[in-house]
């Protein structure tokens, strides 16, 4: 499972509105003053991702949470997204070329063609059960640091 911790920014009736925020993996090491691709983080402002999820937790505004993704829907979501489609372009180029015997515009046409009807049967797919099967879960809900503190101290 591919998990984040994310903050609570709202609550509605059965469902929470959780933000968390990317981190850049550039700029932590020491050759970031030199390294382009620091820089250019350093000058690009941060990206939140918000996500509205259910749940019957009775949580609030400001908790935080740990949020996951499972691996088998992100898997299924990349095969989706990537191989699905990739596989029909080369099945329509084959099918073009080998089977109909067209030349170059016949296989990049049955390529563009298979491709097309590969995302659009991703597409229905992915949306078929109204649900994305990528939506994160609520694994768990994290004791604020004061908590933490407090029952530390306590015999």
């Amino acid at each position: 499972m591919i998990e984040e911790i994310a903050t609570v920014s709202a609550v509605y009736d059965g469902q929470v509105e959780v933000v968390c925020f990317s981190k850049s993996a550039c700029g932590q090491c020491k050759q970031n003053s030199n390294c382009g691709t620091g820089i250019v983080s350093k000058a690009l402002p941060g990206r939140d991702h918000r996500f509205v999820i259910a749940t019957e937790l009775a949580l609030t505004v400001n908790q935080q949470v740990r949020i996951g993704i499972p691996d088998h829907s992100l898997l299924r979501s990349v095969f989706l997204v990537y191989l699905f489609p990739l596989l029909l372009v080369l099945t329509g180029a084959l099918l073009a070329s080998i089977g109909l015997g067209m030349g170059d515009g016949g296989t990049i046409l049955g390529a563009a063609i298979g491709g097309t009807l590969g995302f659009v049967l991703a597409s229905r797919w992915a949306g078929r059960d109204g649900r994305l099967a990528t939506e994160p879960v609520i694994i768990a809900v994290l004791l604020p640091m004061a908590s933490v503190a407090y029952e530390a101290d306590t015999p």
